[in-house]
């Protein structure tokens, strides 16, 4: 019984739907190992203009706890977002509350994408997000809930018309086959180089061998083009 409550109630958490924003293509795929996930994902439409808050999660745990989890971040996430827009503003105040309840924890990624294309971006120990197949170099951070206090490495980069971010969580990378072996970072960055889809990462870790929960988000920026002296470029890892 609790564990379809805290189903019931994570279906309600992870959009089926996806919103509709203003020069933005979203695509998702969200496949839980267990019957309750401990992955998260939200898109919050900030206002009429085009401008959205992006985050995706992953929770220690597995199962209800796990499940219970996701429903405390989300409901903080929400909160939080009355408040500030600002990734590391959003991620500081989840902190604090994880870190007070001791013994939770999760990896988290922000990105607020205005409607110029200007995306600020921030995470908490979360796999980085790749644009345009090739992955952003980010500062290390600690997950949520470590250590209160702490603060969350940030940086912005200007899309183009175009222009494609890819999230994902470490379920990917550590799905593993019969054999015990990883699918890796080495393949998801081939994936990522060949321009697979959303679907089409998620079914390759899902056909090696899903281990953990799965998520990818694929964000489209569509908008108008602006010039890339409005923000710093990105910095890419070399791989």
């Amino acid at each position: 019984m609790e564990i379809e409550q805290a189903r019931s109630i994570q279906q309600v958490l992870i959009p089926e739907q996806l919103p509709a924003i203003k020069g933005m293509r979203i695509r998702s795929e969200y496949h839980p190992a267990r019957e309750v996930g401990g992955d998260f994902f939200q898109i919050l439409p900030l206002d009429d203009y085009g401008s959205a808050l992006i985050v995706v999660g992953d929770v220690t745990g597995k199962g209800l706890q796990a499940g219970m989890l996701v429903s405390l971040i989300v409901g903080a996430i929400r909160t939080a977002v009355q408040q500030t827009t600002d990734p590391t503003q959003i991620l500081a105040m989840l902190n604090d509350q994880l870190a007070e309840r001791q013994h939770s924890s999760a990896t988290c990624e922000i990105l607020r994408i205005s409607g110029n294309g200007a995306v600020t971006l921030s995470h908490a120990g979360h796999p980085p997000p790749y644009l345009n197949g090739t992955e952003i170099h980010m500062e290390g951070a600690l997950p949520l809930g470590m250590i209160a206090g702490v603060s969350f490495p940030s940086q912005s980069l200007q899309l183009q018309p175009g222009d494609e971010l890819t999230l994902m969580s470490d379920g990917i990378a550590e799905a593993q086959n019969s054999h015990g072996q990883l699918f890796g970072f080495d393949r998801v960055h081939q994936l990522m180089k060949e321009g697979a889809t959303a679907e089409e990462i998620a079914a390759a870790a899902r056909k090696f061998g899903q281990a953990d929960d799965i998520t990818v988000l694929q964000v489209q920026w569509q908008g108008q083009s602006t010039s890339r002296a409005l923000a710093p470029e990105p910095q890419l890892a070399a791989h």
